[in-house]
């Protein structure tokens, strides 16, 4: 949906904009936080991790709309590892060696997914580096929401940091407010990016619901990661009758980062 909404001339900041604002939305509907207990250091963490979850869709969205959503997808698989090896440092999950082997299997994984050649390298390598920077802030974001959103009381938690990247976004909404109306005046742009938004609200409000009810971060992104495959499998679908179909390589990346994500757990 967002690659739809930008090909349709919708500008990035918009998409991130609405999407933020509708995932604040989605949040705000579900959660019922307690807020009347005076404002303390907890929340003031709750309202930085905003601020990371922001920078991770800015990096995360400029990634898709730059590149391969299949490298993309695949690459975010990076972040089980950030976030396995912040929660083993802390105590609040173990890590052993499956880590180390699963970081270089996730590796090898997108090296394949990018097409295993230098060329294809070469093509998906401004892709790779956002979609990494986006495994930076978002690993973080999961590991501290995870560790410490019980002590604030998790609604409390999720609805600070929805609120700090909604007030980001309203930000790089203002200057833009002519492509805004634009965007809501034309059902070809204003179905995808609103849909785009939603969509994002929900899944985020449920692996974050995850994070903090299970206290288990690296776990949840395990499972959550394996949309890689998913979107190569997608991809694979819709474009097998084309020259451009994805080949053997992509195909077998994405199965082998499943499988350095569940060497985590050993």
């Amino acid at each position: 949906m967002v690659q739809r909404a930008t090909r349709k001339g919708v500008r990035m900041s918009v998409v991130l904009g609405f999407a933020n604002l509708l995932t604040l939305a989605v949040f705000a509907a579900y959660l019922r936080p307690d807020f009347s207990r005076a404002f303390s250091f907890i929340d003031g963490l709750a309202l930085f991790n905003g601020f990371l979850f922001f920078c991770g869709q800015w990096f995360s969205v400029q990634s898709v709309r730059k590149g391969d959503l299949v490298v993309h997808s695949s690459a975010l698989g990076f972040k089980v590892l950030i976030v396995a090896t912040l929660s083993a440092s802390v105590g609040l999950e173990k890590a052993g060696a499956g880590l180390f082997g699963g970081a270089l299997l996730a590796a090898f994984a997108v090296y394949m997914v990018t097409g295993a050649t230098a060329e294809r390298w070469k093509t998906n390598r401004e892709t790779l580096g956002l979609t990494l920077l986006a495994c930076v802030f978002f690993a973080t974001n999961d590991f501290l929401t995870g560790w410490k959103s019980n002590e604030a009381g998790a609604a409390r938690w999720l609805l600070l940091m929805m609120i700090t990247a909604g007030t980001l976004s309203i930000g790089i909404l203002i200057p833009s407010w002519r492509d805004v109306k634009s965007m809501l005046g034309a059902k070809a742009t204003a179905w995808p990016t609103l849909g785009a938004g939603v969509t994002l609200g929900v899944q985020s409000l449920l692996v974050n619901i995850a994070f903090s009810r299970y206290e288990e971060p690296a776990l949840s992104n395990i499972a959550y990661s394996t949309r890689g495959v998913m979107a190569v499998f997608f991809v694979w679908a819709v474009t097998s009758r084309e020259k451009s179909a994805l080949g053997w390589r992509q195909l077998l990346g994405a199965a082998l980062m499943v499988a350095a994500l569940a060497l985590v757990l050993v």
